[in-house]
């Protein structure tokens, strides 16, 4: 069908949208501009006016954020311990699926799936400073943004814990980026993909790099 088609303008527009491998909203957009891209230390929060619970301000917003900072890490160790490694990969990457999914619902699905050829033309086609590099016949995605939106080294991709320093959450958080990458790289190719996490900002890499195989 014609509406399932991918329009290739239409998906450079979503991939300068997207922010591969992270998983943005608009809300967090807005706080990080707001609060020039850092949330503040514990120090720096004894320093902001008072606040009351409700109030929608600048102030009040990042002492939310404080507490996210330190809740999120603290929440996945919980995860670590009552999960079973197996159920938190499938958990985080359902989870990134759905994250892609809910930033853009009304993007569409190739209605064929495009062929190894059509693929790796497709991939040649982004060339390297978006990060994109053909492995054999396998898709290696190495997050550094896009041109106008290059994404800083050693900072995770998404919001909810771009604050956190790596190695001081559990790694288990990554493999919602692998499914955010496989949603959106499913639907541009139009088949079943594996996409295998290759290095994370929180593993103490640079930057996240992921490997896109057919499945």
């Amino acid at each position: 069908m014609a509406g399932d088609r991918m329009d290739r303008k239409q998906f450079m527009a979503t991939l300068g949208r997207a922010g591969l491998g992270g998983c943005l909203c608009a809300s967090a957009l807005a706080a990080r501009a707001a609060f020039a891209a850092e949330a503040p230390t514990a120090a720096a929060a004894t320093e902001l006016p008072p606040t009351k619970i409700g109030e929608k301000s600048a102030a009040r917003a990042a002492k939310r954020m404080e507490f996210v900072d330190a809740w999120v890490p603290r929440f996945f160790a919980i995860v670590d311990e009552q999960l079973d490694e197996p159920t938190r990969r499938r958990l985080m990457a359902a989870n990134g699926k759905a994250c892609f999914a809910a930033q853009y619902p009304g993007q569409p699905r190739r209605a064929e799936p495009a062929s190894p050829e059509k693929i790796a033309k497709w991939v040649n086609a982004q060339s390297k400073e978006r990060g994109y590099s053909m492995d054999g016949d396998a898709v290696v995605l190495s997050y550094i943004g896009g041109p106008g939106q290059e994404w800083p080294a050693n900072v995770c991709g998404c919001p909810a814990v771009e604050a956190q320093s790596s190695k001081t959450i559990t790694p288990t958080f990554c493999w919602c980026s692998v499914g955010h990458v496989q949603e959106l790289h499913e639907r541009v190719f139009g088949r079943p993909l594996k996409v295998e996490l290759l290095e994370s900002v929180l593993l103490g890499h640079a930057r996240c790099k992921h490997r896109i195989t057919l499945a």
